[in-house]
């Protein structure tokens, strides 16, 4: 049985009179729906607080939702939707860069060329917290998470010619940003 076939009847046992069963989706999802909210809600207690909230939303929702579509996009959906709902109504413009994350880099045989690509990708780091969270979270779902073009749009209620143009917007942003540091740099 594959996922979405063991979701569907997850869903249909959970509708049937068995909330228990709804833990199942939570023990599967709560990672997943906790980074994401996360991403948008630098405060970990916060971001908790949240992630508790989309599941609660998506058990009282479960009724409408489509088996047609993947259940992961689905609550992805709802926690992206309740995580920007709340940050707008904190309206917290400070980004913390304590909160950047760091992956591993090859190594490079070129002490001066590691140390120049390690600039470059502190440089990046440091220019995607300085987006907005919709927009950090457009280049996390697709850089990181590999999403399609399709469950990007369908997650984040966009077309999908608008999530890329949306996409080519965001790094021509950060190529101007990453280039005004070096420019500083140099002058």
């Amino acid at each position: 049985m594959n996922r979405k076939e063991e979701e569907k009847r997850w869903i249909d046992q959970i509708l049937a009179g068995r909330p228990d069963v709804f833990e199942h989706l939570v023990d599967r999802y709560q990672d997943a729906v906790f980074s994401l909210v996360r991403r948008i809600i630098k405060d970990a207690a916060e971001a908790e607080d949240i992630t508790q909230i989309v599941f609660m939303k998506s058990y009282q929702s479960l009724r409408s939702f489509n088996n047609q579509a993947m259940f992961s996009t689905w609550i992805n959906r709802i926690a992206y939707n309740t995580a920007i709902s709340a940050y707008r109504k904190r309206r917290t413009d400070l980004v913390s860069i304590d909160d950047i994350i760091t992956g591993s880099y090859p190594a490079f045989d070129n002490p001066a060329a590691q140390d120049e690509k390690e600039m470059q990708l502190q440089q990046l780091e440091n220019a995607l917290t300085l987006l907005p969270p919709d927009e950090q979270l457009l280049i996390h779902f697709y850089y990181t998470q590999n999403y399609s073009m399709d469950q990007i749009s369908e997650i984040c209620g966009l077309s999908v010619s608008n999530t890329k143009v949306k996409l080519f917007r965001i790094r021509k942003k950060l190529q101007e940003m990453m280039l005004a540091v070096t420019n500083s740099i140099l002058n």
